[in-house]
C-alpha cells in the first residue's frame, strides 16, 4: 500500500511539473502585460498540489495502520479466548436444607474445577437471603466447630464437595420459608472473575 501511495504522489509530482511549464512557456512573452489574477495561477496549482499531496499521504498512513490495529485486536480476542479455556469450573449435585424464615440453611454442592489452572471461590450470594457465607465444620478436640471462611482454593482437576460437615454455604437468617420443592438461586464468585449462576432445589435428592 505505501508503493502505490509513493507511485501515485510521484506521477501526481510529473502532472503538476508539467503542467506549470507549458503555463510558463505559453505565458512568458506576455507576462508583462498580464494581469495580477492571471499572474497568481502558477501558485494556486502549486497550493492544489500541496494539498492534495498532503491528503493522499494522511490517507495512506490510516491504512497502513489498520492492519496493525486489527492485529492487535485479535491478539487480545485470541488471549481472553485461551484465558477462558483455562478457567473452568463446573457445579453439580446441588441443593438446600429446608428451614423457616429468619432461621438458619445451609446449600451444598461439589465444586469440580475442570480447568487447567487454579482458581478460587471467593463470594456466594443468594435470592434466599442477604447473608450469605461460606463456611467450614470440622472436629476440634472431639467437638464440632464453624468458621467462615475467605475463600476456598480449588486446584485443576480436583472437586470439592460441599457438604454437612465440611465446606458449605451457610443460609443465614432467609426472609421466606424455604420449604422442600422449593428452588432458589445461587451466585457464585471465583478469582477469576467467573460468576456461576445455578438454580438449586431445597431438599436433599438422595433422601
Amino acid at each position: 500500500m505505501v508503493e502505490v501511495c509513493l507511485l501515485f504522489h510521484h506521477l501526481l509530482f510529473k502532472i503538476y511539473n508539467h503542467s506549470f511549464n507549458n503555463y510558463h512557456f505559453m505565458n512568458n512573452q506576455s507576462l508583462l502585460f498580464s494581469s495580477a489574477s492571471t499572474r497568481t495561477k502558477p501558485l494556486i496549482l502549486l497550493l492544489l498540489f500541496i494539498s492534495i499531496s498532503l491528503g493522499l499521504m494522511l490517507g495512506c498512513n490510516n491504512k497502513v495502520d489498520r492492519p496493525d490495529s486489527a492485529l492487535e485486536e485479535q491478539g487480545r480476542l485470541t488471549d481472553l479466548s485461551m484465558a477462558k479455556s483455562e478457567w473452568n469450573i463446573a457445579i453439580k449435585d446441588a441443593w438446600a436444607r429446608p428451614t423457616k424464615a429468619g432461621m438458619m440453611s445451609a446449600a451444598y454442592f461439589t465444586i469440580h474445577n475442570v480447568g487447567s489452572v487454579p482458581d478460587s471461590l471467593v463470594q456466594v450470594s443468594s435470592s434466599a437471603s442477604e447473608d450469605v457465607q461460606i463456611h467450614l465444620s470440622y472436629m476440634n478436640d472431639g467437638i464440632m466447630v464453624m468458621e467462615e471462611q475467605p475463600f476456598v482454593a480449588i486446584q485443576a482437576s480436583e472437586q470439592i464437595p460441599f457438604q454437612p460437615g465440611g465446606y458449605h454455604i451457610m443460609i443465614i437468617q432467609p426472609t421466606n420459608d424455604m420449604e422442600e420443592g422449593d428452588s432458589i438461586s445461587l451466585s457464585l464468585y471465583f478469582k477469576s472473575g467467573m460468576i456461576i449462576e445455578e438454580t438449586i432445589q431445597v431438599g436433599n435428592p438422595t433422601m
